[in-house]
């Protein structure tokens, strides 16, 4: 055995690793998975009682989560729809709307915030809160819906946000 044929030997296998390091490292990219929300919100709407307000927002913004919780029976009855998006700044930003007057998440969401002011957005008044967190959260009741938009997103990307909801239509 030389050291020439050692290396001769050792040469595919460093080939290999080093082929397996590069395929197996991150790779440039865009790491955002976005989704297509339409299905849960119909499927939301279908067992409201109350007419929804969802987000119309432009195609900047990326949904990448959504959540229904509704009854277990499938039947008409209290839900609550939750979409998460990624802004145009990539911040996070989250939109929740409840026909549950006793929403779990509506008040999990509120556990140790601050009062923070009362925006008006669109004409309507907001009631502002710091979460423990640190991220601003903004709620509104609009007849039997409970309205919350919240997240690391800029106060002016939530306000988009509360200003793009317009009512389901199907």
């Amino acid at each position: 055995m030389s050291a020439a044929n050692m290396l001769r030997s050792l040469l595919p296998l460093i080939v290999m690793v080093l082929a397996l390091a590069y395929f197996c490292s991150p790779q440039d990219g865009d790491p955002v998975v976005e989704i297509d929300p339409t299905s849960s919100i119909n499927y939301a709407a279908s067992l409201s009682e109350a007419q929804l307000l969802v987000p119309d927002l432009p195609q900047s913004w990326r949904a990448t989560s959504v959540d229904v919780v509704g009854p277990a029976d499938s039947q008409p009855g209290p839900v609550t729809l939750t979409i998460g998006y990624v802004t145009p700044d990539q911040e996070f930003a989250r939109y929740v709307v409840s026909t549950d007057p006793g929403s779990e998440l509506i008040a999990d969401l509120l556990t140790d915030a601050e009062t923070a002011g009362q925006p008006s957005w669109d004409g309507k008044p907001w009631d502002g809160f710091l979460t423990s967190r640190g991220e601003r959260l903004y709620l509104r009741s609009d007849g039997d819906l409970q309205i919350a938009v919240t997240g690391s997103a800029t106060e002016d990307e939530l306000r988009t946000l509360a200003e793009s909801l317009i009512p389901y239509r199907g």
